[in-house]
């Protein structure tokens, strides 16, 4: 039985908006590849949806490109009742650790080693904000 060679739909995506994003930066395929460890070929590959990507060279991609990791997953439909959960959650960390003092209230909230008055900071924390 003969094996489909026909690249999956995902990895022509990711492979387009690498394109896109690496032309845009004005980067070649050869300066990426010498970035990334790999031969220009294998970017092609990559560019062309033949080949994927792993997660790891996702990654230094990214970095390399300053883009996050999502930018190479846009467009792309999401599963049907997705749960956002776990991004709200990222989002708000991430908001928390972007905020004046937010790094320094977790570090402090962690030094603490009563989990008795770590709930009472929240519980503090949670009144301050409601009555604003």
């Amino acid at each position: 039985m003969a094996e489909d060679k026909t690249p999956d739909p995902v990895d022509l995506h990711v492979g387009r908006r690498l394109r896109m994003r690496r032309r845009d930066l004005g980067y070649s395929q050869q300066s990426l590849a010498d970035a990334l460890g790999l031969t220009f070929q294998q970017v092609q590959k990559y560019e062309g949806g033949a080949n994927r990507i792993s997660a790891s060279k996702l990654h230094a991609t990214a970095m390399f490109l300053k883009t996050p990791i999502g930018f190479f997953f846009e467009g792309l439909e999401d599963p049907a009742g997705a749960d956002s959960t776990a991004a709200d959650l990222a989002n708000e960390m991430a908001a928390f650790w972007s905020a004046p003092g937010g790094p320094e209230l977790a570090r402090a909230y962690i030094g603490i080693d009563s989990s008795g008055m770590r709930k009472h900071l929240v519980d503090l924390a949670k009144a301050i904000a409601e009555g604003e």
